[in-house]
């Protein structure tokens, strides 16, 4: 009998621990609803859920890094690096709209193995490596487009300019583009994590790092894979932006990476790692979408967001930490 009501309270936690960040956009959402009339037209929530896929990607994407009990404040800036890239392989070189966007994302991937090297096999701080790395990708971007955008309109092919759109402004059946690959790489990332060897190996990294490399866990490969996975999703979050502006923008993906973090920590991946779910990454970027969107629709200026979500980051992490020190204390009694 006491197994069962162990049983029970431990279903009851998980759905209650789920349903939270819920209920954090239904609550958003609801309030923004009986404020803002035009929050609730079917333009508005099309163009939602089209700026929330951009977060999605992002938060799934450092929650990989997250849950093996690192980090990696590089992927705002190859946010703005691979989409540059990506934009220049059709402007300057005639390249084809498909293999430019494969480059692109292949510029994510050895973003993903430098930060993977820097952070586990040279064995640097993971928040100081990605820090500096954060800075060289940026500077990187910055002297490939020469501090300007790099327009797609001007490439020799005209093609290109509405091939490459349709990816990140098109619709299909009437759902903007975006939503499909956040949705297809949802589905994919998700069974990654739960189904997989490699996703048990990423939870166990995080929990406990040394006590998974003692049971025969490759820790350095576990984390490489994951920093692979967080900059080759910041580089898909990249490419579509530009699509979205048919070109890349030296400034694009500034400050990505906190929001991604925050999207990931209000879905329940924890800091500490070993924690979290696609779904619950998905989720807090939604809390993230409504709130930036609910916001410009009452007018708020960004300095006056920047504010009220780096508020909002710092009660999430305090709240992250308390949680995981309880757990902590439960374990030691």
């Amino acid at each position: 009998m006491s197994g069962q009501n162990t049983k029970l309270k431990a279903t009851v936690k998980k759905l209650s621990s789920g349903l939270g960040p819920f209920l954090v956009v239904m609550l958003i959402a609801l309030f923004f609803v009986i404020t803002t009339p035009t929050f609730r037209t079917i333009r508005n929530i099309l163009t939602l859920g089209h700026s929330a896929s951009l977060y999605v990607m992002m938060a799934m994407g450092l929650s990989f890094v997250l849950i093996s009990g690192a980090t990696d404040l590089s992927a705002g800036s190859v946010v703005g690096l691979c989409g540059v890239v990506c934009a220049m392989m059709m402007r300057d070189f005639n390249v084809p709209v498909w293999i430019s966007v494969i480059i692109g994302l292949a510029s994510g991937v050895l973003c993903g193995v430098i930060n993977g090297l820097l952070a586990t096999k040279l064995g640097l701080v993971p928040f100081i490596a990605t820090l500096g790395t954060q800075w060289v990708y940026r500077g990187m971007c910055n002297i490939l487009g020469r501090g300007a955008a790099v327009s797609v309109r001007d490439a020799q092919n005209p093609a290109y300019a509405d091939q490459f759109y349709a990816i990140g402004g098109g619709r299909l059946l009437g759902i903007p583009v975006p939503i499909y690959i956040f949705v297809i790489c949802g589905i994919i990332l998700a069974f990654l994590l739960r189904k997989t060897v490699f996703g048990r190996d990423l939870y166990a990294v995080g929990s406990n790092a040394e006590a998974a490399r003692l049971s025969g866990i490759n820790v350095f490969k576990t984390q490489m894979i994951a920093y692979i996975i967080c900059d080759t999703m910041a580089a898909l979050a990249g490419i579509v932006l530009a699509a979205r502006m048919v070109g890349g923008n030296t400034a694009s993906g500034d400050g990505y990476e906190f929001e991604g973090i925050f999207a990931a920590v209000i879905g329940g991946v924890s800091l500490a790692g070993g924690e979290g779910t696609i779904l619950g990454a998905i989720i807090g970027a939604f809390v993230v979408a409504v709130l930036r969107n609910g916001l410009n629709l009452n007018g708020i200026g960004s300095f006056v967001q920047q504010v009220i979500l780096g508020i909002l980051i710092i009660i999430a992490v305090y709240l992250d930490v308390r949680r995981v020190k309880r757990m902590r204390n439960k374990t030691v009694a």
